[in-house]
Protein backbone atom coordinates (compact mmCIF):
# COMPACT_ATOMS: atom_id res chain seq x y z
CA UNK A 1 0.00 0.00 0.00
CA UNK A 2 1.35 3.44 -1.00
CA UNK A 3 1.45 5.57 2.64
CA UNK A 4 3.55 8.62 1.90
CA UNK A 5 6.11 9.76 3.96
CA UNK A 6 4.06 12.29 7.20
CA UNK A 7 0.77 10.26 6.73
CA UNK A 8 -1.21 9.34 9.71
CA UNK A 9 -2.08 5.63 10.90
CA UNK A 10 -4.40 5.25 13.60
CA UNK A 11 -4.72 2.13 14.96
CA UNK A 12 -8.10 1.36 17.26
CA UNK A 13 -8.98 -1.64 19.49
CA UNK A 14 -11.59 -2.48 21.71
CA UNK A 15 -9.99 0.03 24.38
CA UNK A 16 -6.75 1.24 22.74
CA UNK A 17 -5.85 3.42 20.33
CA UNK A 18 -2.51 4.79 18.90
CA UNK A 19 -1.52 7.10 16.31
CA UNK A 20 1.56 6.35 14.37
CA UNK A 21 3.28 8.50 11.72
CA UNK A 22 5.02 7.34 8.79
CA UNK A 23 8.53 8.37 8.69
CA UNK A 24 9.99 6.08 6.22
CA UNK A 25 9.07 5.99 2.42
CA UNK A 26 6.07 5.45 0.21
CA UNK A 27 6.50 1.82 0.23
CA UNK A 28 8.30 0.98 3.03
CA UNK A 29 6.90 2.74 5.89
CA UNK A 30 8.46 2.78 9.09
CA UNK A 31 6.13 4.16 12.19
CA UNK A 32 6.80 6.38 14.62
CA UNK A 33 4.22 6.57 17.54
CA UNK A 34 2.91 9.79 18.08
CA UNK A 35 -0.40 9.02 20.82
CA UNK A 36 -1.54 6.51 22.79
CA UNK A 37 -5.05 6.61 24.76
CA UNK A 38 -5.80 3.24 26.62
CA UNK A 39 -9.50 2.84 28.38
CA UNK A 40 -8.83 0.88 31.29
CA UNK A 41 -11.65 -1.68 31.15
CA UNK A 42 -12.66 -2.85 34.26
CA UNK A 43 -13.34 -6.38 35.12
CA UNK A 44 -17.42 -7.39 34.21
CA UNK A 45 -18.00 -7.93 38.51
CA UNK A 46 -17.02 -4.34 38.91
CA UNK A 47 -19.14 -2.94 35.68
CA UNK A 48 -21.99 -4.37 37.47
CA UNK A 49 -23.36 -7.72 39.48
CA UNK A 50 -26.86 -7.49 38.86
CA UNK A 51 -28.42 -10.71 37.71
CA UNK A 52 -30.82 -10.75 34.00
CA UNK A 53 -34.10 -9.88 34.65
CA UNK A 54 -36.93 -12.30 34.85
CA UNK A 55 -40.70 -11.72 33.54
CA UNK A 56 -43.92 -13.41 33.96
CA UNK A 57 -47.19 -12.76 32.61
CA UNK A 58 -50.44 -13.14 34.95
CA UNK A 59 -52.35 -15.42 32.32
CA UNK A 60 -49.62 -18.10 31.81
CA UNK A 61 -47.41 -19.87 34.25
CA UNK A 62 -44.51 -19.25 31.66
CA UNK A 63 -41.69 -17.25 32.68
CA UNK A 64 -38.94 -15.59 30.44
CA UNK A 65 -35.55 -14.26 31.27
CA UNK A 66 -33.93 -11.16 29.73
CA UNK A 67 -30.67 -11.64 27.98
CA UNK A 68 -27.53 -10.63 29.94
CA UNK A 69 -25.94 -7.14 29.14
CA UNK A 70 -22.69 -7.23 27.43
CA UNK A 71 -21.38 -4.30 29.84
CA UNK A 72 -17.56 -4.78 28.18
CA UNK A 73 -19.09 -4.23 24.81
CA UNK A 74 -20.71 -1.07 25.85
CA UNK A 75 -17.81 0.28 27.45
CA UNK A 76 -15.63 -0.62 23.77
CA UNK A 77 -18.31 1.07 21.99
CA UNK A 78 -18.00 4.34 23.76
CA UNK A 79 -14.32 4.16 23.73
CA UNK A 80 -14.75 3.72 19.80
CA UNK A 81 -17.27 6.42 19.19
CA UNK A 82 -14.27 8.48 21.34
CA UNK A 83 -11.62 7.49 19.14
CA UNK A 84 -13.89 8.61 15.92
CA UNK A 85 -14.09 12.10 17.65
CA UNK A 86 -10.36 12.40 17.84
CA UNK A 87 -10.05 11.03 14.34
CA UNK A 88 -12.68 13.88 13.43
CA UNK A 89 -10.08 16.25 15.24
CA UNK A 90 -7.37 15.02 13.71
CA UNK A 91 -8.55 15.23 10.17
CA UNK A 92 -9.62 18.80 11.05
CA UNK A 93 -6.19 19.90 12.22
CA UNK A 94 -3.55 18.03 9.74
CA UNK A 95 -3.60 18.62 6.08
CA UNK A 96 -2.00 14.76 5.28
CA UNK A 97 -3.53 11.57 4.45
CA UNK A 98 -5.23 9.06 7.13
CA UNK A 99 -5.16 5.39 7.13
CA UNK A 100 -7.58 3.97 9.75
CA UNK A 101 -6.68 0.27 11.14
CA UNK A 102 -9.32 -1.21 13.34
CA UNK A 103 -10.66 -4.10 14.56
CA UNK A 104 -13.92 -5.12 13.04
CA UNK A 105 -16.37 -4.30 15.00
CA UNK A 106 -15.07 -1.08 16.53
CA UNK A 107 -14.51 0.15 12.58
CA UNK A 108 -18.17 -0.07 12.37
CA UNK A 109 -19.00 2.04 15.40
CA UNK A 110 -16.45 4.47 14.57
CA UNK A 111 -17.75 4.89 10.47
CA UNK A 112 -21.21 5.54 12.25
CA UNK A 113 -19.43 8.35 14.49
CA UNK A 114 -17.34 10.06 12.21
CA UNK A 115 -17.73 13.24 10.33
CA UNK A 116 -18.61 13.01 6.24
CA UNK A 117 -15.20 15.51 5.76
CA UNK A 118 -12.78 12.92 7.90
CA UNK A 119 -14.39 9.55 5.91
CA UNK A 120 -13.44 11.34 2.73
CA UNK A 121 -10.51 12.28 3.88
CA UNK A 122 -9.46 8.88 5.05
CA UNK A 123 -6.70 7.25 2.48
CA UNK A 124 -8.06 3.65 3.70
CA UNK A 125 -9.52 1.81 6.21
CA UNK A 126 -8.73 -1.51 7.17
CA UNK A 127 -10.25 -3.97 9.35
CA UNK A 128 -7.80 -5.99 11.78
CA UNK A 129 -6.48 -6.14 15.20
CA UNK A 130 -3.64 -4.65 16.26
CA UNK A 131 -2.56 -3.43 19.80
CA UNK A 132 -1.02 -0.51 20.90
CA UNK A 133 2.83 -1.47 20.66
CA UNK A 134 2.48 -3.39 17.27
CA UNK A 135 4.46 -0.96 15.09
CA UNK A 136 6.24 -4.08 13.64
CA UNK A 137 3.26 -6.33 12.64
CA UNK A 138 0.94 -3.49 11.78
CA UNK A 139 4.06 -1.88 9.14
CA UNK A 140 4.64 -5.25 7.47
CA UNK A 141 1.06 -5.75 7.21
CA UNK A 142 0.64 -1.94 5.87
CA UNK A 143 3.70 -3.19 3.00
CA UNK A 144 1.84 -5.87 2.00
CA UNK A 145 -2.13 -4.44 1.95
CA UNK A 146 -3.75 -3.84 -1.06
CA UNK A 147 -6.33 -1.06 -1.02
Amino acid sequence: MLISNGSLIVAVDGSRMSIFRNIGEAFKPALELLEEHQDPAPRSSELGTDRPGRSSQSTSPRKGAYEQTDLHQQAEDRFAREAAERIDQIARDSKVGLVLVAAPRALGVIRQNLRTETSEKLLAEIAKAFGPHESEPLTKMLEKHEV
